[in-house]
């Protein structure tokens, strides 16, 4: 895909007279970390007929750059602890790289639990764990890593990129910018690290919030075609011309239009009696001193008018000037007001981009004392509100020339009306989207962020994800597999190494009560876990690390991530390594019924089992043969099986552990300190489950 998209440009530009300068493709930066024992590529684009030369380890190599693209490629070696220089040239520019290493390079991917940055200040929910001792000991020039920037892109693959200033590229771990690193990636490469005194590179591929669909290639959707039809069946709805977009487009922004204009009524008449009561919230002079300090918190389900004030004074290089100045149209209908009078709107049904930019005359600012701004928005979705409130607060600038004057803090705020929307007499419209550019559409972020990686070999994927995708769990099975054998194919690695984090506890409707809730009908977290170790079981070299164990009812997010990175790297020394180490915790072997009691009996539990508390073991349940189940109200370890009962089970035929959203007494563990994994010993198909 790569090859021919530089193929193809190549063309473009030599055709039309243009020259193309010499580069790298983006994936070469200094600091990277190159796949040691694979042969080892340099390529990129350059002008056509030029030679490129690369010299590397006392090595020089050439190519013709041929249609625009040229490749050269050194003999594989083996890892030496040295920092090397490529020197890539076509003797009119030159671009050296420096400090390149060998070692091994693991894609980390999946969603916002592998997304979590370790953290600077703790922040549950949102940092690892002890997050700032471990920035203070994050010195690992060894270990490297790289932020590829979240980006979609329907039906074209792009070229790498790096997430943002911090990373420009690869880095090397130090306390300075370690904090930022994805906390899974992180612990699970500073495991492999410390145990193989290997160079690990650690490549950070992962979206908050997505489901597996976007990150499947179109080729793996058609190799899978028989289980996963309706995704083909969606790409192809979608493979427009830029005509037939357009008017796709224009369809759907008129339909969404047309619906809001029949709708907004229902809002603006219930507001109506607390929008007379604002009246004077937007003059210069106003008093907002006991307004609230701005957030960017809405309930969910909640409709709002809020308004937004703050105040700024122009310094000296910009008095007397015309300006502009950038701001966001918080909501779906804002007015913005400068020192009393209007300068911009954003209207009903409008979409876009609501970030504007307002020209400013020189005497509509204040040249002495403060210039009021006030903003009032109207949000009937919290999902979008937060973000461009975000954006208000962060991202307003005046801009004089060159001189951009950030207008941040001292933001106040004041609802003048909400409503929680199912009190509206008609429920608000489905928000516009178009489905092909949105986060979910089948193959957007493989486009977008995984092909590119593929020119370049790796060691193997560490891959958390799943929440996203309990609504169908059934449906996660082909995906799943799909996924591993499309990356696989693309890497051209059939026994790629690809090692899975089964979903931890999670249940924020069973916090306070997860004791009672009803064993017989679990939540999807279970069910989904159920595919996760399917497919780990069934697909080679597939491992899967469980944290049933060091989830948090009610976050979604657990903290313990230094747990999880050594799990997986457990897995990936027995998987990618060979090294014969205890990579799981207990696991079903089978399920005996005896009178009133049931034995279950686990692998990975040669040297006996034991609770991690030294209570009883938890978290069991079972039931009679009408598949009713009860809370255990016994358990008893007996060598490497548990004998479980309950009292209102006179005949127990099967037996299920941990098999809920969440359960706070998951603590069943072997001798090296890992947890078993949930089952169920009346399984399910998922082949055969709608």
């Amino acid at each position: 895909m790569h090859k021919m998209t530089n193929l193809v440009v190549g063309a473009l530009l030599c055709a039309c007279g243009a020259m193309a300068a010499l580069k790298v493709n983006p994936v070469f930066t200094s600091n990277m970390v190159l796949q040691r024992e694979k042969p080892i590529s340099f390529f990129g684009t350059g002008d056509k007929g030029k030679t490129v030369k690369v010299t590397f380890a006392g090595e020089e190599s050439e190519s013709k750059v041929e249609d625009g693209s040229w490749q050269v490629t050194f003999p594989a070696m083996k890892v030496d602890h040295k920092n090397y220089e490529a020197v890539i040239t076509d003797g009119k520019t030159t671009i050296k790289l420096t400090d390149l290493i060998l070692g091994d390079v693991w894609l980390c991917g999946g969603q916002s639990n592998m997304e979590m940055p370790v953290g600077k200040t703790f922040k549950r929910g949102w940092s690892a764990e002890n997050c700032e001792e471990e920035v203070k000991a994050a010195d690992y020039p060894e270990i490297r890593y790289y932020k590829q920037v979240k980006r979609l892109s329907h039906l074209k693959p792009m070229p790498a990129l790096a997430q943002d200033p911090r990373y420009k590229g690869w880095v090397k771990t130090t306390p300075a910018n370690a904090d930022g690193f994805s906390a899974t990636a992180y612990f699970f490469g500073r495991e492999l690290y410390q145990d193989l005194k290997i160079p690990i590179g650690l490549l950070s591929d992962n979206w908050s919030g997505s489901c597996i669909q976007p990150w499947i290639s179109e080729e793996g959707y058609k190799a899978a075609a028989d289980d996963l039809k309706t995704e083909i069946d969606t790409i192809e709805k979608f493979r427009l011309t830029p005509e037939q977009k357009k008017e796709y487009e224009a369809g759907e922004a008129k339909k969404y239009l047309e619906a809001m204009a029949a709708w907004y009524p229902n809002y603006t008449e219930k507001a109506a009696p607390a929008q007379a009561g604002a009246d004077g919230w937007n003059g210069a002079e106003f008093d907002a001193s006991a307004w609230s300090e701005s957030s960017n918190v809405f309930e969910n389900g909640r409709l709002y008018t809020r308004w937004y004030r703050t105040a700024f004074q122009l310094n000296d290089k910009q008095k007397g000037k015309d300006a502009d100045l950038s701001v966001q149209a918080a909501g779906d209908v804002c007015t913005i007001w400068l020192n009393g009078a209007q300068v911009a709107a954003w209207e009903l049904g409008k979409v876009g981009n609501h970030q504007l930019r307002v020209s400013l005359k020189a005497d509509q600012l204040r040249q002495d004392g403060g210039n009021s701004l006030v903003v009032r928005s109207e949000f009937f979705y919290s999902g979008n509100a937060r973000a461009q409130v975000s954006a208000l607060l962060n991202n307003t600038t005046l801009i004089v020339g060159k001189d951009r004057q950030p207008i941040k803090g001292g933001w106040k705020m004041k609802d003048e009306f909400s409503v929680v929307a199912k009190e509206l007499a008609k429920p608000v419209p489905a928000y516009y989207s178009i489905r092909y550019s949105t986060a979910s559409f089948p193959s957007n972020m493989y486009n977008g962020m995984i092909d590119a990686w593929t020119r370049l070999p790796i060691k193997g994927v560490i891959w958390y994800q799943g929440c996203s995708n309990t609504g169908a769990p059934w449906h996660y099975y082909p995906l799943h597999k799909a996924l591993i054998a499309d990356w696989r194919a693309k890497w051209q690695t059939p026994d790629l190494p690809f090692i899975l984090v089964q979903l931890a506890g999670y249940e924020p409707g069973r916090a306070k009560n997860w004791q009672t809730s009803d064993p017989t009908r679990p939540s999807n977290y279970a069910h989904l876990r159920d595919v996760q170790y399917k497919v780990a079981t069934e697909v080679p070299n597939v491992g899967i690390a469980t944290a049933i164990d060091i989830g948090e009812a009610a976050n979604i997010h657990p903290a313990n991530k230094q747990e999880v990175g050594r799990r997986l790297a457990l897995e990936a020394k027995r998987i990618a390594y060979g090294q014969k180490v205890e990579s799981r915790g207990p696991v079903l072997d089978f399920a005996t019924p005896s009178g009133k009691e049931i034995r279950v009996k686990f692998l990975n539990a040669a040297d006996g089992l034991k609770t991690s508390d030294g209570k009883a073991p938890g978290a069991f349940a079972v039931a009679g043969a009408d598949k009713k189940f009860f809370w255990a109200d016994s358990a008893r370890i007996e060598g490497d099986t548990v004998v479980v009962s309950s009292k209102k089970v006179a005949e127990p035929k099967f037996v299920r552990y941990a098999y809920a959203g969440y359960r706070g007494d998951c603590n069943l563990y072997n001798q090296s300190n890992l947890p078993a994994f949930p089952f169920r010993s009346d399984a399910v198909d998922y082949l055969t489950v709608k």
